[in-house]
């Protein structure tokens, strides 16, 4: 089977190049959003639901998800419902997402917003500051330990927090050595419970992971999570936060969806 995530990373590869050609870093740099106070990504996860819920418009694996919900809704809807934050997808090809997504989620609420992309580039880092995000999306699986560290620190430096992704041991045990000096309330790292070169999701990735986990840094786990039965069992275990986006798009009202899940988990 075709490997995905090596398909989406050459695509994105060829997308960042065009938006370089249009909008350099000091363009970034003079936009609106760029200097404003970011929001504690972490701290919103400790304090609260510790749901992620995500605006998401399709998926490669699943197609498009024909949600009627505009993004403003949605997004107004996660923050009514109670989410500690927003995952906002600004892929376009495989995703349907849009940097302009970001920017509509940012005008729209006042919770933390995670921008999900494919993160391969410093520029990147930029936009996302640029656009409204509070915390980027690392995938351990994109990036060796050099860009894993290089991203972080820019990412650290300019405000942002971030979402550490793996997949399993080898790529856990490759960002505990490169967060070991990091300040434990500026990252999380997040389990994916689907496999990006095959798209099959397994929740007990996450359960496997959990006591590899460096002492002190919140996880969270990502993708295939449906039932608030799941959430309320990976939470004994130690889970904090959970990504959740298909559970919720693939209803005509996310909003609604995502507040009877929370109040499902808290019951």
């Amino acid at each position: 089977m075709e490997d995905i995530l090596k398909k989406i990373t050459t695509q994105t590869t060829l997308d960042l190049k065009a938006r370089k050609d249009k909008t350099s870093i000091s363009d970034l740099k003079a936009m609106p959003f760029y200097d404003r106070k970011t929001v504690s990504f972490h701290t919103s996860l400790k304090n609260s639901s510790g749901i992620i819920a995500e605006h998401k418009r399709q998926s490669p694996s699943k197609g498009s998800f024909n949600c009627p919900a505009s993004l403003q809704d949605v997004v107004k809807g996660y923050e009514s419902a109670g989410a500690s934050a927003i995952s906002c997808l600004t892929d376009q090809p495989f995703f349907g997402g849009t940097l302009k997504d970001l920017l509509d989620a940012r005008k729209s609420v006042n919770i933390p917003i995670l921008r999900k992309d494919f993160m391969i580039d410093l520029y990147q880092i930029h936009e996302a500051r640029a656009y409204g995000a509070d915390a980027i999306l690392l995938i351990a699986a994109c990036l060796n330990n050099e860009e894993l560290k290089t991203m972080s620190l820019e990412a650290m430096n300019i405000g942002l927090e971030i979402l550490f992704e793996v997949h399993d041991l080898e790529e856990l045990n490759r960002v505990k050595e490169v967060t070991a000096s990091f300040n434990a309330s500026k990252y999380v790292i997040g389990v994916n419970n689907r496999d990006l070169k095959r798209f099959k999701t397994d929740i007990q990735n996450s359960k496997n992971l959990l006591p590899h986990f460096p002492k002190d840094v919140l996880a969270i786990s990502e993708s295939g999570i449906s039932d608030p039965d799941i959430v309320k069992e990976l939470k004994k275990l130690g889970f904090e936060g959970f990504l959740i986006g298909e559970n919720f798009m693939k209803t005509d009202l996310p909003g609604t969806s995502c507040g009877q899940f929370i109040k499902a988990i808290q019951s």
